[in-house]
C-alpha cells in the first residue's frame, strides 16, 4: 500500500498502520440445501465474493422461498411431499448462478489476469464520462435491475405448472409476476402491492367466471391463505396463480376450478 501511494503522485504517504486484516474469499456452495426437518439457508447454503452485494439478497430469497413452504407444509391437511423439496431444487440453482456473477465481478475488481488489468486501466480514462452516463435513466435502471437478481427463475421446479389451454398472456410458471398497474373490481391497483398480502393470489382475466370458479374450489372463506381477485383490465378466460413470493406457479387460458385445486392441493394450499 504504502509503494502504490507513493507511485500515485498524490502527494500522500502511508506512515503507521493501525489495523490490517486479510480477508479469506469464500467461493463455496453445500452439495444439498437439506430437507425435512434440516434445511440451509443463507450463509449457511453459500457463500461468496461480496462484490455486488449478493449476499444478503440471496439469503433474504431463501428464507422468502423456504419460509412460505414450512409455512403451507405445516397447515396443510395432508402431506405435501413435493413441496419441501422444491426448495433446494429452486434455490440451488438460483444460488450456482449468483456465484458465477459475484465470480465474475471479483475477477474484474482484483484478478491479475491480463484481462482484468486492462480493464481496470482504462477506467481512469472513462472516469470523466461516467457522471454523465449516470443520468441515463435506463442505463442505471439496467444496473439495478442485475442486481436485483432478475435471472432467478424456477420454470422446472415440480410446482410451476401450466394449464389446458395454455396462456400466453402472462410469463411462464416459475417466472417473477411484473408489476404493472390494473383494475380489480373498480380500483386501480398495481399487482405487486395487489399481491403482497400473505397468501396464494388467483387472478382471474375479466372474462373468467368467478362464480363458477368459487363454487369450483369454495374458495371464498376457505382458507385465509388464498386470495381471489378479478381484473377487469385483463381481458381474456384464463387464471393466474401467484404464490406468495411473487413468483407465477400456475397458468391457464381457462379459469378451470379442476386444475387450480389441483395445483392448491400441490402447494399445500387446498
Amino acid at each position: 500500500m504504502a509503494r502504490l501511494v507513493r507511485e500515485s503522485g498524490l502527494g500522500a504517504a502511508v506512515r503507521d498502520v493501525r489495523w490490517s486484516a486479510q480477508v479469506p474469499l469464500q467461493h463455496r456452495i453445500a452439495s444439498t440445501f437439506g430437507g425435512d426437518p434440516v434445511f440451509l439457508a443463507g450463509d449457511a447454503a453459500h457463500a461468496h465474493s461480496p462484490a455486488g452485494g449478493q449476499g444478503m439478497n440471496n439469503g433474504i430469497l431463501d428464507a422468502l422461498n423456504l419460509g412460505w413452504k414450512l409455512g403451507f407444509a405445516s397447515t396443510a391437511g395432508g402431506p405435501v411431499p413435493d413441496l419441501l423439496s422444491t426448495y433446494g431444487q429452486e434455490r440451488r440453482l438460483a444460488a450456482r448462478r449468483v456465484l458465477a456473477l459475484t465470480h465474475v465481478i471479483f475477477f474484474g475488481e482484483a484478478s491479475p489476469h491480463p484481462a482484468a488489468r486492462l480493464a481496470r486501466n482504462l477506467l481512469p480514462a472513462v472516469a470523466p464520462v461516467l457522471p454523465l452516463l449516470l443520468r441515463r435513466q435506463w442505463l442505471t435502471s439496467k444496473g439495478i435491475r442485475l442486481l436485483a437478481q432478475p435471472f432467478v427463475r424456477y420454470r422446472s421446479s415440480a410446482i410451476s405448472r401450466d394449464g389446458t389451454p395454455r396462456s400466453g398472456r402472462w410469463p411462464r410458471p416459475g417466472e417473477r409476476l411484473p408489476d404493472a398497474p390494473a383494475s380489480v373490481e373498480g380500483r386501480v391497483v398495481r399487482l405487486h402491492d395487489l399481491t403482497a398480502v400473505p397468501g396464494v393470489h388467483i387472478l382471474l382475466e375479466r372474462d373468467a367466471d368467478r362464480d363458477a370458479f368459487g363454487a369450483g374450489l369454495a374458495l371464498p372463506g376457505h382458507s385465509p391463505l388464498i386470495h381471489v381477485h378479478r381484473l377487469t383490465s385483463h381481458p381474456g378466460r384464463g387464471v393466474v396463480a401467484v404464490r406468495p413470493d411473487g413468483y407465477i406457479g400456475f397458468r391457464c387460458g381457462e379459469a378451470d376450478p379442476g386444475q387450480v385445486g389441483d395445483w392448491l392441493r400441490l402447494v399445500g394450499g387446498c
